[in-house]
């Protein structure tokens, strides 16, 4: 077994080549696999994000091996990669479940304008006529690599087509503004039935009620996990069984703060509709079928169309919590996070957590919270700055986790203590 490099509280991190670190662990050793690995886009010059370890299925072969029979991994991906991925966790074993789809306002597209490559092949030089208030040079020359800090921002030019060819096709990009991130959904062959299963496991089925969409009261962040003794409560046997006051059953769709406005904005202000029972105990909705009703229930509450899904706010302070006596790197993030952004550029600033591929705590805390029942063991093989693990220890989850890059593990440090310093805390301080 090899010797935790970071150990804090239930958690340990270990460095070096995922591979290695899960060899070291036991069979059926942990309850869920929650982990963001590399893109393999060669992401800021990053060498991790160039390796292909990802598509590699002898890493996810490794995940079957140590995940408890019925484990789920959910493993995030990119929108342009995340099929060579999901093809790595089939080829391993996994029965691919589901994916799921996080969507955030903050991408900014990475595009080619046409009309500039067009003239610049030409040789022609562009007229300026106005400057972007939004966009400045600095993200521009430093988003990949960069390491100076304090270097004054410039404006960037807006300037018009010269050739008669850059003319016809002034307007022309070559990407789209990246606006979400697919997870891949996975679980461990179960042994026997789902029922046998989790009985002799622990492991199997998703923590529906623990993850439904609804009020403060019912919300997954107020609300405990159930234990291992309280089962798999499916909420549908019996008069104490399903209840609206519940929430919503959670979708496969997870939206932030700005997505779930501009969905509010398009959706409009409506009310919930009331579900009905006819006789035979054939469920219809009001107004549908023309049945006599016996028994009426719904939600009774009004809003946009994002009530109906997960929305995971991101802290302002998430990112550098436990974090202050860190010296200070220029970061940035070039993906959906909690990052300030001016116009469709990112703010590439000196920051504590310099991990440019930082998510959300309380998206990971979601998440581990599906897959992962009471007290349980999450894996993360890429840990990179440990919002896994910090998501985890906040909620009484153990945590193993393995990090490549040694820099990282001061981040990673710091913040596991900040999480195991928060027990017993609401979660409204935490998130």
């Amino acid at each position: 077994m090899m010797l935790p490099v970071v150990e804090v509280g239930g958690a340990r991190v270990f460095l070096g080549d995922c591979r290695d670190v899960l060899r070291s662990l036991p069979d059926n050793s942990v309850d869920s696999v929650v982990t963001d690995p590399p893109y393999e886009l060669g992401f800021m010059g990053k060498k991790w994000d160039s390796s292909g370890i990802a598509y590699d299925v002898t890493v996810w072969e490794e995940c079957l091996r140590v995940l408890k029979p019925g484990g789920h991994v959910l493993a995030f991906g990119g929108s342009r990669t995340w099929h060579r991925l999901a093809v790595a966790v089939e080829d391993a074993g996994f029965e691919l479940r589901d994916s799921i789809a996080w969507l955030y306002g903050s991408g900014f597209p990475k595009s080619l304008d046409v009309s500039k490559a067009i003239d610049k092949r030409a040789g022609a030089e562009r007229e300026i006529v106005g400057y972007n208030e939004n966009v400045n040079l600095y993200s521009d020359r430093h988003a990949f690599g960069a390491s100076q800090v304090g270097e004054p921002y410039e404006k960037s030019p807006i300037t018009c087509a010269t050739t008669s060819e850059a003319k016809t096709w002034q307007g022309w990009g070559t990407a789209l503004k990246p606006a979400f991130e697919p997870v891949v959904v996975g679980r461990k062959p179960l042994v026997g039935t789902v029922a046998e299963n989790v009985l002799l496991w622990g492991v199997g089925g998703l923590n529906i009620d623990g993850s439904r969409i609804g009020s403060r009261e019912n919300s997954p962040q107020s609300r405990p996990a159930p234990t291992k003794a309280e089962g798999w409560n499916m909420g549908g046997e019996g008069k104490e069984g399903w209840s609206s006051a519940q929430g919503r059953w959670p979708a496969n769709v997870i939206l932030d703060e700005v997505t779930a406005g501009l969905l509010d904005e398009q959706s409009g202000i409506s009310k919930d509709g009331v579900a009905g029972a006819r006789t035979g105990s054939v469920n219809g909705y009001e107004g549908g079928w023309g049945a006599q009703e016996n028994h009426r229930s719904g939600y009774g509450g009004a809003g946009g169309a994002s009530r109906f899904f997960y929305v995971a706010k991101a802290s302002k302070r998430d990112r550098n919590e436990g974090l202050e006596g860190l010296e200070e790197k220029l970061g940035g993030s070039l993906s959906g996070g909690n990052d300030k952004r001016k116009g469709d550029k990112p703010q590439l600033s000196p920051r504590q957590n310099f991990h440019p591929t930082v998510k959300p705590t309380q998206l990971m805390h979601y998440l581990i919270k599906l897959v992962t029942p009471a007290g349980g063991t999450v894996l993360d093989p890429f840990t990179g700055s440990g919002s896994t693990g910090k998501a985890a220890l906040l909620d009484g989850f153990k945590f193993i986790g393995a990090e490549l890059t040694e820099e990282y593990l001061p981040i990673i440090e710091g913040r596991l203590k900040w999480a195991s310093e928060q027990e017993g805390e609401t979660d409204e301080r935490l998130f």
